[in-house]
């Protein structure tokens, strides 16, 4: 089973597009749960260009302020898959902003237990600095793989540097190509990911 993902990032399109790129890399199946205004996911997804069965499900779409409507919703799709789903979470910090640390906590765990027995993976996504650096800590300890992801003007360029809180073939900083909407995985990141 490929292990569990949290990237925290600051505001803006990098993490969610580096999410819903690491979810689709590890599946074809992807349910997208979207903070995201729906032409930017809609931007995301379309830039990385992938034959990808992706259901989104935005902020505009569900009351985000219930949490068993978020529940019914993630039930209704793992009934509709066979295995190894992966579930993308962009919305974790606005959760914690309306729930609070514990509730999204428990959401979270049972998140994961839930999408396991289909054999599937949890990427999610914290924004840097949305809630106090302790609730990042917290809930980033639900997850096998932490990353952080750093972007920078060079140049009037976009860059974006990724660090693992692990090795990975004894790194922990790389640089990733971006283009547009898209962000690209360096061939050590993208095998660690899939499990290879």
């Amino acid at each position: 089973m490929r292990s569990h993902t949290i990237i925290l990032a600051d505001p803006g399109y990098g993490g969610p597009s580096l999410a819903y790129n690491i979810s689709s890399t590890i599946s074809d199946k992807v349910l997208w749960f979207s903070s995201e205004n729906p032409k930017v996911a809609e931007n995301i997804a379309r830039s990385y260009g992938k034959k990808v069965r992706l259901d989104v499900i935005n902020s505009r779409r569900i009351n985000i302020a219930n949490l068993n409507e978020i529940n019914i919703q993630l039930s209704r799709y793992l009934e509709t898959v066979s295995d190894v789903p992966a579930i993308c979470l962009t919305l974790v910090s606005e959760l914690i902003l309306i729930h609070g640390l514990e509730k999204v906590y428990l959401f979270l765990s049972n998140l994961i237990n839930k999408v396991e027995a289909k054999r599937g993976t949890v990427i999610s996504l914290v924004i840097k600095g949305a809630q106090q650096r302790r609730d990042e800590i917290l809930i980033s300890r639900l997850f096998a793989n932490v990353f952080t992801l750093h972007g920078e003007y060079e140049n009037e360029v976009r860059k974006f540097i990724l660090e693992s809180d692990g090795p990975i073939n004894d790194r922990f900083l790389f640089e990733l190509q971006s283009e547009g909407y898209r962000i690209d995985l360096p061939p050590d990141i993208e095998k660690f990911i899939k499990g290879i």
